[in-house]
């Protein structure tokens, strides 16, 4: 999941150190109040944002489950289209068995037709020849007696009426072959038409289910994000948390340092508070630095951005220590940094925060002091990192996402 690390501007990250000096200026104490109710109020708007996008968030489940139901009743649709469509080109396949015993049936009747028709023809022809008609008087008037006359009478309406029968049946055969070609041909093109109408609906069905598949992905994109912000904002919370229980145990830590100083003042024949020498020793700048190896990167503009920090390169198992003594507000994964440390250092009664990325491994965890030259982790390429280095930042001050407060580091490194 891919996740950036404080999209958001920190309006106060301020930390213990293991380092306390006298502080004997009252407003001190009043900047702690400062900075604990500026961090309420930070995380009351990430807390809102926090609603808010959780509100988002049920909108998009409530639109998918929508879109999935939507694509579940075009599913069947499609589904019943597509057994209608099996069911046609059954009956079309039938229809066109049935057509093609028609053919033969037919062929049967126009042999039965032709041989009418030749059958006629002579009978015509013979008519013709014999004066058509008159040929029956003829037969007639040529009976012997009257029982030859009915004899001849009954064979002469015998031989009508065979004639009339095959006509009768030339036609019947006829108009029975027309009907049976001109349904068979309509149910075929019925049928035709039916498929290409349940084609065309399945194609509309298809496009259909398509257009709702590509919004679904669109919403399950907007979903995913939308939950990548909410766990920002979460981190962005448990951070702001963690600064105000640094906040609340470096003003306890202030008050405890301020009576012991009071105390010893009235006990003591000066008025002078406890010397800074009776505190543990450190650098003259206030820092070491925090790896070996050589700088591969300054601080400054690079690629068209801003480099907030350095990177400071070597191969191998490298070591990385605290640049001062101090208290760690986070130590984890973050997809831009990778394995990260940040601590808060009071150095001179002046906060500022470092930054240790692209770790391989990390060697302190979130809450925990450190004193300068503790390991912190080891030099690694985590991240959106290109090769093995350690890239240091540090902030006058706290860390923020538009990093205002940073300077180069090489100012105050030794």
């Amino acid at each position: 999941m891919k996740k950036t690390f404080f999209t958001w501007s920190l309006a106060a990250v301020v930390g213990t150190s293991s380092v306390f000096f006298p502080l004997t200026n009252q407003t001190k104490a009043e900047s702690f109040e400062e900075k604990q109710a500026k961090i309420k109020n930070e995380r009351s708007s990430v807390q809102s944002d926090i609603s808010s996008k959780k509100n988002e968030i049920e909108k998009l489940e409530a639109e998918q489950d929508q879109l999935d139901a939507e694509i579940k009743s075009l599913d069947m649709k499609v589904s019943e289209t597509a057994k209608k469509i099996k069911e046609k080109e059954e009956q079309i396949t039938k229809t066109k068995a049935e057509i093609e015993s028609l053919k033969k049936q037919i062929a049967e009747l126009q042999m039965r037709i032709d041989e009418r028709n030749d059958l006629l023809k002579d009978r015509a022809k013979s008519l013709q020849e014999s004066g058509g008609v008159i040929s029956y008087l003829d037969v007639l008037l040529g009976a012997q007696s009257f029982s030859d006359f009915v004899s001849r009478i009954s064979a002469v309406t015998t031989i009508v009426e065979a004639d009339k029968k095959i006509i009768e049946e030339h036609q019947r055969d006829m108009k029975m072959k027309e009907e049976a070609e001109a349904k068979l041909n309509q149910e075929l093109t019925d049928l035709s038409e039916a498929l290409k109408e349940y084609e065309m609906l399945k194609k509309q069905l298809d496009a259909q289910i398509e257009e709702k598949n590509k919004m679904l992905k669109e919403v399950a994109a907007e979903h995913d994000q939308a939950m990548e912000d909410l766990e920002e904002l979460e981190e962005q919370d448990a951070f702001l948390a963690e600064q105000a229980r640094i906040i609340a145990e470096q003003k306890r830590e202030y008050e405890r340092r301020l009576a012991e100083q009071r105390k010893a003042s009235s006990s003591s024949s000066t008025a002078s508070a406890p010397a800074a020498s009776s505190s543990p020793a450190v650098n003259a700048s206030g820092f070491i630095w925090p790896t070996s190896g050589y700088v591969s990167s300054k601080f400054g503009p690079r690629d068209g951005e801003f480099h907030d920090g350095i990177d400071i390169a070597k191969s191998g198992t490298v070591p990385v220590y605290a640049a001062a003594s101090g208290t760690v507000i986070r130590a984890y994964y973050s997809s831009s940094y990778g394995n990260v440390a940040f601590i808060s250092h009071n150095i001179n009664g002046q906060v500022y925060t470092t930054v240790y990325a692209h770790l391989n491994s990390l060697g302190v965890s979130s809450g925990q002091k450190v004193s300068q030259g503790q390991f912190v982790g080891y030099m690694g390429n985590t991240g959106r990192s290109f090769g093995q280095h350690l890239h240091f930042e540090v902030h006058k001050g706290p860390w923020n996402a538009s990093k205002s407060n940073a300077i180069n580091p090489l100012t105050v490194l030794p």
